[in-house]
């Protein structure tokens, strides 16, 4: 199938980015694996949710850079892939990390920062968690109005994982920033990014050598300095991929939540009314308007069958989570918020070995930030028109602020 017949999600426009869903249906009605257009590259898109939880967890789709670049030249019609120019050090650290790996590389270096996110130490978090959330709400005391994001999605997982992590919390406030830069930068200035970002992070490398800690920092500094079980640039990709991938969802979990809630009123006088409801309702709020519409692409390493689509050898495939969270083949009426509804087996935090490593502390930072709220105002409501709401750029789709009326 030619571009020129494929539809191009890139090109669809702010409707697409205010309300995807309804176009997500349109496809499903062509099936749950559909071609599809990504930039200059056709792809697989899995839109259905039986075929989604079955491509995250197939080893026949995998993150080889080397084969991704040779099917992207053929697919561009190039015979021979020039040499490539070698990584900078910064270029390293955005791309050396779990989500471009496949095994025995994913599974060594999945096992090292593990050791960070058991049940153990992320609830023995929850109290800073808790605490952290009573400061940043009593910083915007007295205000009746202000923006949910700035005020506490955002600076809340950024202060929890740089305790977990050993980040020095006068550094945190610059490595959001460039996080944030990565995702409105084109591809020279990223390079800048990336260079800046890796300088950030060895620093933090550098302290936690002459002062080590308990924090995870400290574990894989002694895992590259001592044991030689990962690279320098994987040292720092890690300390960046966990930090960065862990308040981006995490803060827009929370922005997302409380704008499903405050846009079904009766929902949250459910939640308000009966507090044990709270983890069910991040995890229906994680269903319902999933922060990850579109994952890494991943590509086939030999031709098979995937929801009656025939994807052949180095055809890039997709995956929807976003999509097929709302596949009423998942869930009856998927288009209505209902916090008592199922979630079981939702891909809000993804599926297989690249299933989001840090969902429990992400989701307990969720639940101790609607709890918090709730117990604080007894109203809790938009402060512009919900169609008002202005959406950040695919292939995640974050609310760029919720301004909220409380009191």
């Amino acid at each position: 199938m030619t571009q020129s017949t494929v539809e191009v999600l890139e090109e669809l426009g702010p409707e697409f980015y205010r309300d995807p869903y309804p176009f997500y249906a349109r496809l499903r009605e062509r099936g749950p694996v559909v071609r599809v257009g990504l930039g200059p590259t056709p792809v697989w898109l899995v839109v259905g949710y039986t075929a989604a939880r079955a491509a995250l967890s197939d080893p026949r789709l995998v993150k080889d850079q080397g084969r991704m670049l040779r099917a992207a030249a053929a697919t561009a019609g190039v015979e021979h892939l020039p040499v490539p120019e070698e990584k900078t050090f910064g270029e390293q650290v955005l791309t050396s990390h779990l989500l471009t790996m496949d095994p025995p590389d994913h599974t060594r270096l999945r096992t090292l920062v593990g050791k960070a996110f058991t049940m153990r130490r992320i609830q023995a978090l929850r109290p800073r968690i808790e605490q952290v959330i009573g400061e940043l709400l009593d910083a915007v005391a007295g205000r009746t109005e202000l923006d949910l994001l700035e005020a506490l999605a955002y600076p809340l997982p950024v202060a929890v994982l740089g305790e977990l992590l050993g980040v020095p919390a006068a550094a945190q406030p610059r490595f959001k920033e460039l996080c944030n830069a990565l995702n409105f930068v084109g591809p020279e200035e990223m390079r800048q990014v990336g260079e800046d970002l890796a300088e950030l992070v060895l620093t933090w490398v550098e302290l936690r050598r002459t002062e080590p800690a308990d924090d995870l920092l400290t574990e894989l500094v002694r895992a590259h300095d001592l044991e030689d079980r990962l690279t320098l640039a994987e040292l720092a990709s890690m300390v960046f991929q966990v930090m960065s991938a862990g308040f981006g969802p995490t803060s827009h979990l929370i922005g997302n939540g409380v704008s499903a809630l405050v846009r079904h009123p009766e929902q949250m006088e459910m939640v308000r009314a009966d507090r044990s409801l709270v983890p069910a309702a991040v995890d229906e709020i994680a269903r319902y308007d999933t922060t990850v519409h579109i994952a890494m692409p991943s590509v086939a390493a030999e031709p098979f069958e995937l929801g009656g689509a025939p994807i052949a050898e180095n055809d890039f495939v997709v995956v929807s989570p976003g999509a097929a969270n709302r596949d009423p083949a998942y869930r009856a009426d998927p288009d209505v918020f209902d916090i008592r509804g199922n979630t079981a087996g939702h891909l809000g935090f993804g599926h297989g070995i690249h299933h989001c490593l840090g969902t429990s502390l992400g989701k307990i930072q969720a639940e101790a930030a609607l709890t918090a709220l709730l117990d604080r105002y007894e109203r809790i409501e938009l402060a512009v028109p919900a169609e008002e709401l202005q959406h950040k750029v695919f292939p995640a789709r974050l609310l760029e602020a919720l301004p909220l009326r409380v009191g």
